[in-house]
């Protein structure tokens, strides 16, 4: 077969339907390729973030408990985060630079 009789082959309008269709379908529709790519990427990445959190809820509510429960977790959180202080204290802080 030569390249002429090829080319007479693939000249018919069923051809030019088949490639109109594959170029819409890949390249213009609303669910082209290449969103299909970006957003499995993305479904990717989500159901990471979801075992990651799922694997931080324990620490979490163990912390929780602890907070509710144990008075010395309780004063270690206000004094660090909150700065709070008892009334015969005085709290210095310290800044550096990193």
């Amino acid at each position: 077969m030569t390249f002429r009789e090829v080319i007479r082959k693939l000249n018919n309008r069923y051809v030019y339907a088949t490639l109109l269709f594959l170029i819409v379908i890949l390249f213009i529709d609303q669910f082209n390729l290449f969103d299909q790519f970006k957003l499995s990427r993305s479904l990717k990445d989500k159901k990471q973030q979801i075992e990651y959190y799922e694997k931080l809820v324990p620490e979490s509510k163990a912390y929780l408990e602890a907070l509710q429960t144990d008075t010395t977790t309780m004063e270690k959180v206000a004094r660090e985060q909150y700065l709070m202080k008892r009334d015969n204290e005085v709290i210095y802080l310290i800044e550096t630079k990193e």
